[in-house]
């Protein structure tokens, strides 16, 4: 007999800054997406040298492995893991 599945499986979250610090990456749980098949939101961002988004360049929807494998790719390329959200105006 299957189990019912009783927690989300954990998904990449949180803000990516590229290397050269043009650019941020947001990743955040789709709310409305099933326990079971989780999808994951994309923000890619225009920011300053700080780190700090000014403007939404596009957003995407990615599928549970696809998530996993471009947060990955991204941090084994020297992209940083802010530990905080950057700028709250701008989320």
């Amino acid at each position: 007999m299957n189990q019912p599945i009783t927690e989300a499986l954990p998904t990449p979250t949180g803000w990516l800054v590229a290397p050269t610090r043009d650019f941020c990456l947001f990743f955040i749980r789709d709310p409305k997406s099933v326990m079971i098949a989780p999808t994951v939101l994309t923000q890619l961002w225009y920011c300053t040298e700080e780190g700090i988004p000014t403007k939404l360049k596009n957003t995407r929807r990615l599928d549970y492995e696809s998530a996993h494998e471009t947060w990955n790719e991204l941090l084994s390329h020297d992209w940083d893991l802010v530990e905080h959200q950057i700028n709250d105006e701008a989320a």
